[in-house]
């Protein structure tokens, strides 16, 4: 796995948002992130505030635009022409949107479609697949089922991103 240490020197700012906006892709900030900007270190904790700042993910409704931290939202899941966001906060909040048209949205995000009911943050992901069971878990105890059509584009894409 590829680390960045970001050095406390204000004449590598420009070089370093060139570098996040350029390896955006294969960048993935994950919960651990949370922690480091409840850290005592207020350096890391602007770099951790801006970044989030610049990187929300937008969520557009047929009511209206709602902006999340990547890093808030465990997972997606379809409720009829709804969709249902699972926070980290514990809060959960029902958007009058399907599935389909959030999964568009989250283009180049850590996310991950199981199947056609679920769309998961692949860094909430604890435990995956079991020789007896096709279960993603995820850090929050939620369990859910993989088809074994997607187990194959599932492990390459974890392959790829984690």
């Amino acid at each position: 796995m590829d680390k960045i240490i970001i050095i406390n020197d204000s004449g590598i700012q420009k070089e370093l948002e060139e570098f996040l906006i350029a390896n955006k892709k294969h960048i993935w900030f994950s919960s651990d992130m949370d922690e480091i900007s409840l850290g005592q270190n207020p350096i890391l904790k602007e770099i951790v505030r801006r970044y989030e700042e610049k990187h929300k993910i937008k969520i557009q409704s047929k009511d209206h635009i709602r902006f999340f931290r990547a890093n808030e939202i465990i997972r997606f899941k379809a409720n009829n022409n709804k969709t249902i966001i699972f926070l980290t906060n514990e809060k959960v909040v029902e958007i009058n949107e399907t599935i389909d048209n959030i999964e568009q949205q989250l283009e180049n995000q850590p996310f991950l479609r199981l199947h056609e009911d679920h769309i998961i943050n692949v860094n909430f992901i604890s435990k995956i697949f079991n020789k007896t069971e096709n279960n993603i878990e995820l850090n929050d105890g939620t369990s859910l089922p993989v088809t074994e059509i997607r187990k194959e584009f599932i492990m390459n894409f974890l392959n790829k991103y984690i």
